[in-house]
């Protein structure tokens, strides 16, 4: 019988490394793995490729039981994916958002930026001037557009997978305690390493532009809008940047260095160098473990330096208001979403110290 794996992609992910995948899930194999599949295009039977690798690598690969293993982990069935919204983007339709001219267009726009800011100084944004007309107006404007911006954010992940043909899915998920959207890119792994770097850090692209484009319109005129768009902007950015949890610079930092699964490996490493038997570990995978101890310390810092200032600028606009409905339903709102953060922070400790027990509890553990 010859098999005909040759819908399967192959990318050269390293020395000796590739990654093959159908579309939906993905391995890595050595080089002679990656000349199996280039053998079996159809016009070979198994014994027939097994002697050509044998031929050009002088490796002997019993071919039958490595298709049997590839059938094993899922690569041999084409993924049956019913047709979604993003799909309809060809990479033509998005392709130009990351080309040359558009690369030239987003660095002049920043070099104009940087200019405003150096020539006014005060259009930079700050926690106090943040806070305008009513505190009820700017809490429904700021819980509103953050949610718009981050889809926008995503939605750049989502134009970079097409461009790259790969295909995208938007969906809510959790990072630690945090309600998050997020981009699922599973197809990544089948284009080369280097236009990786394209989807993963496409939404921080479009958070800058937004940036850039504000200090613009800041320089010739005050809106307040446009002051807390980029406030939010830079927050996602800055948030971008606490990659001790998958994050775009976690998906980005993973990718230079090679790691496929660089926070397990990461733990694993703790874990071992805890015990005192760390062994031997990529430098990328030693540094990010240690990344991950301090990671907590950012994560407080973030909270203390950015939502801490906007929750108090919102308290006492709304104190000065009071009396009257607006100011009190600020106030309920605000309470509402603190309640909401605690108990889900509530439930992930909990979660944790129960995971923690039963692990200690086991026999040899």
């Amino acid at each position: 019988m010859r098999a005909d794996l040759s819908f399967l992609t192959v990318v050269a992910d390293g020395p000796d490394d590739y990654v093959i995948g159908n579309g939906e899930t993905f391995v890595n194999v050595p080089g002679v793995a990656a000349a199996v599949i280039a053998s079996l295009d159809g016009t070979r039977t198994a014994e027939e490729a097994r002697a050509r690798v044998l031929a050009e690598h002088g490796v002997d690969v019993d071919v039958a039981e490595f298709v049997t293993g590839l059938e094993g982990a899922g690569l041999l069935s084409r993924p049956r994916r019913p047709p979604n919204l993003w799909d309809r983007i060809r990479p033509r339709h998005v392709a130009w958002l990351f080309s040359r001219a558009a690369h030239a267009v987003l660095a002049l726009l920043t070099a104009a930026a940087l200019a405003a800011a150096v020539a006014r100084p005060e259009i930079l944004p700050g926690f106090s001037s943040l806070v305008w007309s009513n505190s009820l107006t700017f809490a429904v404007a700021f819980v509103a557009g953050s949610w718009i911006l981050v889809l926008v954010h995503e939605l750049g992940h989502v134009a970079a997978a097409r461009s790259l043909n790969v295909r995208a899915e938007l969906s809510l998920g959790t990072r630690l305690q945090f309600l998050v959207v997020q981009t699922r890119i599973t197809g990544i792994w089948g284009v080369p390493r280097r236009a990786r770097y394209r989807a993963y850090l496409a939404g921080m692209r479009v958070d800058w532009f937004f940036v850039c484009a504000g200090a613009c319109v800041l320089y010739v005129a005050d809106f307040a809008i446009v002051r807390l768009v980029m406030v939010i902007c830079l927050s996602q950015i800055a948030w971008q940047f606490l990659f001790f949890m998958r994050t775009d610079v976690y998906y980005a930092f993973a990718n230079a260095g090679g790691n496929k699964n660089l926070m397990a490996d990461a733990q694993a490493y703790l874990r071992a160098a805890l015990a005192g038997n760390a062994g031997q570990a990529r430098r990328s995978v030693r540094v990010y473990a240690w990344f991950l101890v301090a990671g907590r310390v950012l994560g407080l810092g973030f909270f203390a330096l950015y939502t801490v200032p906007i929750t108090l600028a919102v308290v006492r606009r709304s104190v000065a208001e009071l009396p009257g409905w607006q100011p009190v339903a600020t106030l309920a709102l605000v309470a509402a979403g603190w309640v909401l953060y605690l108990a889900l922070l509530g439930r992930r400790l909990i979660t944790s110290a129960r995971s923690g027990a039963l692990r200690r509890s086991r026999p040899g553990s």
